[in-house]
């Protein structure tokens, strides 16, 4: 990896590390086990953040932007989506005696833990990307999709098929009524 995202807390100066770099799917691949690479690629990021320290407490705050390469959910057509946020995080040293049976409170969700003296922002930042991907991503706000019969992309051409084709599945219920 050509740039580290692990930074030593302890070598945090108290007006805090300002921390900015741009990467590409190689690095964002990286980031995941090999069965979990997303169904995506990120063709550039560019994040911009600040990091501070008040005793063991780190405070990271900044923005990214990135451009993904993604898959329409209508017509499949490759597309590509510009997505961005600003983000907060606060982590602070896990406890030794922590355990995963314990309840969170309302207030410990905003919280994340870290371990020993450095801390990898780039978890953080691929969750940042995860997060910004609609669950529902179009190439355009007027994609046609695909026919439901034949599989024509509509967008780049029309089909002969009927759209008053009704699924024999639901045939039965063509003739359903419902009396009070």
């Amino acid at each position: 990896m050509a740039n580290s995202l692990k930074i030593n807390i302890f070598l945090i100066p108290e007006e805090g590390q300002c921390f900015v770099f741009s990467e590409g799917d190689a690095w964002f691949k990286a980031c995941f086990k090999e069965d979990d690479i997303p169904d995506f690629s990120l063709d550039k990021i560019d994040v911009d953040c600040l990091i501070t320290k008040t005793s063991g407490t780190v405070f990271i705050k900044g923005s990214f932007s990135a451009l993904i390469d993604i898959c329409c959910s209508r017509c499949l057509e490759n597309t590509k989506l510009s997505i961005g946020s600003d983000f907060a995080y606060t982590l602070i040293p896990a406890k030794a005696e922590a355990s995963e049976d314990l309840e969170l409170k309302p207030e410990e969700l905003e919280i994340s833990y870290y371990q020993g003296d450095f801390i990898d922002l780039a978890p953080i930042i691929c969750e940042q990307i995860i997060l910004q991907i609609p669950i529902k991503v179009l190439c355009s706000s007027d994609c046609r999709g695909l026919c439901q019969q034949c599989g024509t992309n509509l967008n780049v051409s029309s089909c002969n098929c009927h759209s008053d084709h009704l699924d024999s599945r639901m045939a039965v219920l063509k003739n359903f009524v419902i009396k009070n």
